[in-house]
Formats: C-alpha cells, structure tokens, sequence
C-alpha cells in the first residue's frame, strides 16, 4: 500500500482531451512537468504510445515494480498487456497505489482514460482510490482520451490542470464551460493546439499553446 504520507504534496493532476489527431498524447510527451529523466513513471499504455519499458504480463509488471522500488532507482514502466478492460485496469491501479511513496514523486500516466471509465460518476474503486487519495503520496496523474463525454466525475473532481485541445459537437460546450471560454474559441482549435488551464499559471486564466510535433520526444 501507499507509504509516508505528506499532505504538502500539492495537486497537480492533468488531464489532456482532445479528438483523434489533436496531438492530446503529445500535449502529455512534451509537458515539462513531467521529468524526461530521473523520474518515477508508472504508464497504462496498450498502445506503446510513450516510450517506457513495455510489459505484456501482469506478473512481470508487477515484479519490475516491486524490484525497481527496491533498488531506489528512477524507472519508467508501461503495462501493455490485457485487453484493456476495466478489471485489468483497476489491478493496474492497485499496482500503481502499492508503489506510491509521499517521500517521492510518482508520475502515472494513462492514455484512453475513457476506455477504462465504468461510469461517468464516480470511478472504479481502486481508481477512485488513487484519485482521492493519491496526491498525499506525491502521485501526478496524467490522462490521456478523445472522449471528455465519458470519463467517470471523479477524474474532473480530483484534476487542476487541463490541457483542452480540438473537439467535436457536444464536447465543444463542455470543455469551454469547463474552461470558462466562448464556443468559437475551442472550435477554431487546429492540431496541436490547445487551451491550457493551470491555477498556478496566468494568474490562473486559461492559456493558448501551441505545440510542435516532436517524434522522439517522450
């Protein structure tokens, strides 16, 4: 379970939306928020879309964790295995909670966050778990989907930070509400640009980046 609890962490839970082709996973591979090195990184990756060290086999994820723990030393691990469901998706979660460490920052990563949402009310139980709790054990969340429609209330609860990058019909609503934008603003959004929302940044107003492809990039 998750040890040494320190209420200081802040929150800093991301979440990335964006349809297909929006360049949501890059918005995730080029946020300097997240160390390119020395880093503590945990991914849900079916896809390889990120580069880690990919695992097919619960068990061997599960023993790379505990060893790479272990040995104190930085790791970034992906579980590309399973069929993605939400069971699989809630033992992922509970891998994730064993290996947090409120002495340490630990980066988890998700990408179709939506595809392992059993509801868009409150989140499975281990993933409600981390979401709730995880931040005073120095977790950052990031999640990755094309379907803001979908993902479960506890994810938007639970995340200070969105990156909101080219939506379609209801979504374009929903996410300039969420942003506090007009309509047209989210609508004239091209491929890798996005409306970004940090309370930390722009003395909290919503901020527009625009991004480069980076292939190697993480």
């Amino acid at each position: 379970m998750a040890i040494n609890q320190n209420t200081k962490w802040p929150n800093r839970n991301t979440l990335y939306m964006g349809r297909s082709g929006s360049g949501k996973s890059q918005a995730c591979k080029q946020n300097q928020a997240i160390p390119r090195s020395g880093a503590r990184v945990l991914l849900w990756d079916l896809s390889h879309d990120h580069k880690a060290f990919h695992i097919d086999s619960k068990v061997t994820f599960a023993n790379q964790v505990k060893a790479a723990l272990a040995s104190g030393k930085p790791f970034r691990l992906a579980f590309s295995g399973g069929d993605g469901s939400i069971d699989d998706f809630e033992w992922w979660c509970s891998v994730a909670w064993a290996a947090l460490n409120g002495d340490h920052e630990t980066f988890l990563i998700v990408e179709e966050l939506s595809a392992v949402c059993s509801s868009i009310g409150k989140a499975s139980p281990m993933a409600a778990k981390l979401l709730n709790q995880g931040r005073k054990y120095g977790m950052r969340f990031h999640g990755i989907t094309q379907k803001p429609q979908e993902i479960s209330k506890t994810f938007y609860d639970q995340t200070e930070i969105f990156w909101i990058g080219q939506q379609r019909g209801d979504n374009v609503k929903k996410c300039a509400k969420l942003l506090g934008l007009k309509e047209p603003e989210i609508e004239k959004l091209q491929s890798l640009e996005f409306w970004r929302l940090d309370p930390t940044l722009n003395s909290g107003a919503p901020e527009f980046v625009k991004m480069q492809y980076q292939p190697n990039n993480f």
